[in-house]
């Protein structure tokens, strides 16, 4: 399974079953959510996506069904649909923790890494034992510069569940910013040894043999990262700093073996 689909996972488990939800397991709308969720288990995406359109169709005001499938729609990165059914959910039940984790997650996709960090600080109010949101507020701080405190959640998280490899990855994303580059390679090692096809994993590894100037490393790493998801966007800006460096290199090493090449003339 890949882990966009597991991230997913953790949070459509969250609280499936409570004594009201055991009481209402005969009605349709309740019974197409659970076997949308038992789906997605398998990767019939497809399947799970319908099955949850069932339940919304059997009860339009059903929150989990909503905040379900925009789990859906986040492994299909529909990041937009996504927020819409958080929105919808959280607008029928305010205290769906779900709703708020999984809007987090679609926002700090679509780059409203803010509006993500706010979601995940509402989510730990309802359920602050929840590993997985830390794992999405380090992401948030990460993004928004504030290392220290991603590392904080980074291992707030592992501590909830060791064997959650994105957090390993968000908390390598943490020590490249504080210069630790080492201890970034570790955890990558780490992630990569629990999910062997987690892109995010190679990218942070490669950037950090980047700053480590082990450059043969870095492209194995980097180029692995785009093999598995072409439209990471992180495995393209590594290469390309990458490659600025490579470049920079060639040009000092030309200079010393004494080769010179004047300015090329401008077109205009």
């Amino acid at each position: 399974m890949g882990s966009i689909a597991k991230i997913a996972l953790s949070a459509l488990c969250l609280s499936l079953v409570s004594p009201l939800q055991v009481l209402a397991a005969q009605k349709p709308a309740f019974k197409a959510n659970i076997d949308g969720v038992a789906l997605m288990k398998q990767e019939k995406i497809d399947a799970a996506l319908a099955k949850f359109n069932e339940a919304i169709k059997e009860n339009p005001k059903y929150a989990r069904a909503y905040a379900n499938r925009a789990g859906v729609y986040m492994t299909e990165r529909q990041y937009k649909d996504a927020v819409a059914d958080c929105d919808t959910a959280v607008s029928i039940n305010p205290k769906l923790d779900v709703a708020y984790i999984n809007r987090a997650w679609a926002e700090l996709h679509l780059n409203q890494f803010a509006k993500a960090l706010a979601d995940c600080d509402k989510a730990l109010t309802l359920a602050p034992n929840t590993a997985i949101i830390y794992v999405n507020r380090s992401h948030a701080l990460n993004k928004l510069g504030r290392s220290q405190e991603a590392l904080d959640d980074s291992n707030k998280a592992i501590a909830m569940d060791a064997n959650l490899a994105v957090a390993y990855v968000n908390r390598a994303h943490a020590y490249i910013a504080m210069r630790e580059f080492d201890k970034a390679i570790t955890d990558c090692d780490k992630a990569i040894s629990m999910e062997p096809k987690m892109a995010r994993a190679y990218a942070n590894r490669g950037h950090a043999y980047v700053h480590l100037d082990k450059l043969d490393k870095a492209m194995a790493d980097i180029s692995k990262s785009l093999e598995l998801d072409p439209k990471l966007g992180s495995g393209y800006f590594n290469r390309a700093e990458l490659y600025r460096k490579m470049a920079r290199e060639d040009v000092e090493k030309a200079s010393k073996l004494g080769y010179y090449r004047p300015p090329e003339k401008s077109s205009n």
